[in-house]
């Protein structure tokens, strides 16, 4: 029978993640990020004001009217230092993401299980000049990472060269 050991001699030999370099991703994710929180948040915050102005008799709480706008701008600040927190860095082997400002994240993706990839990007997004890639691996209808915030460019050189890397490489390639 073969005993484990979890002295931190054994352990320091493995490289951490928390030690590499992360790439940011493009420079204008973060406002494109921001800009989408404000639109989210100012359509309640528009309709609650258009409610008072053209429905003066509406019981509205007056606090709700500072609590939208202040709601909205915590959104719109966190939501771009969230964008710019991201990051990504290709290995030899598999591609880590990292996210999070508050709750911090980190996944892996194995070129051995990548099946597909694809390459998006809604109006905003092409307005910005950007796109998201999505990894799906064996055994999942959804996509088990997902990188948004990488220019168009970047983001199809991204998918090339892990298809190649792992031989699915596509007609017209």
């Amino acid at each position: 029978m073969h005993q484990i050991t979890n002295s931190p001699r054994d352990l320091s030999e493995i490289p951490r993640i928390a030690n590499i370099s992360f790439q940011p991703l493009a420079p204008n994710y973060p406002l494109l990020s921001a800009l989408e929180s404000l639109i989210f948040w100012l359509i309640p915050t528009i309709a609650l004001f258009g409610i008072k102005i053209f429905k003066p008799q509406a019981e509205i709480p007056q606090l709700v009217f500072f609590v939208f706008p202040v709601i909205t701008i915590l959104s719109v600040v966190i939501s771009f230092l969230g964008a710019k927190a991201k990051g990504f860095v290709l290995r030899e082997k598999d591609i880590l993401y990292k996210q999070g400002l508050f709750w911090q994240k980190q996944t892996g993706v194995s070129f051995k299980r990548i099946q597909h990839i694809d390459i998006s990007n809604g109006p905003m997004e092409r307005k910005f000049g950007l796109s998201t890639i999505k990894f799906f691996t064996a055994g999942g209808a959804l996509a088990d990472l997902k990188i948004s915030g990488l220019t168009t460019e970047d983001a199809q050189k991204l998918r090339s060269f892990i298809l190649e890397k792992i031989g699915l490489v596509e007609d017209g390639e």
